[in-house]
């Protein structure tokens, strides 16, 4: 018996899973490595870089889990908030951990608004990088029209401490 037949209604999350072996066996597929929430070029490579590369797998092979935004008094709140931005706005899956020394009221708001987005299942038509904008996508199509988002330096700038 798979684990995913033994856990019945229950959903199954696949994390560091092989993509498309993972398909069918569980329905959440987190495709992003840990994000940490501990230094924002981690959160950018692993979180929203996958995000933009791994968003046509979403609804075809299994949810998308990017990984999950990070709240911490670590993580700088405005490349953050974008981050929780645009996985709500994608239809994918949105966890976020939030540490209760990072919270006020301006991200009790940011978060609000992003659960009752990803709660209504995203953006209509969703998000949809847009080609032509760099390795970590700054320019992201929507519905409503072009999504502009600022991620910070350019790739390699930091090293990406395990």
């Amino acid at each position: 018996m798979s684990i995913a037949d033994a856990a019945g209604p229950a959903v199954v999350i696949g994390c560091n899973t092989v993509g498309h072996l993972a398909a069918g066996l569980v329905r959440v597929r987190r495709t992003g490595d840990d994000t940490l929430g501990r230094q924002w070029e981690r959160t950018r490579r692993t979180g929203v870089n996958t995000l933009a590369f791994l968003l046509a797998q979403h609804n075809r092979l299994f949810v998308l889990d990017a990984d999950r935004v990070p709240c911490t008094p670590q993580t700088d709140r405005a490349v953050n908030r974008q981050f929780l931005d645009v996985v709500a706005r994608s239809g994918t899956a949105l966890f976020v951990s939030v540490d209760p020394a990072a919270r006020d009221d301006h991200i009790d708001r940011d978060l609000t608004q992003a659960v009752r987005t990803a709660l209504d299942g995203g953006t209509p038509g969703g998000v949809e990088p847009l080609t032509g904008s760099g390795p970590l996508p700054r320019r992201w199509r929507s519905a409503g029209g072009t999504l502009t988002y600022d991620w910070g330096h350019d790739w390699g700038v930091w090293p990406l401490e395990v």
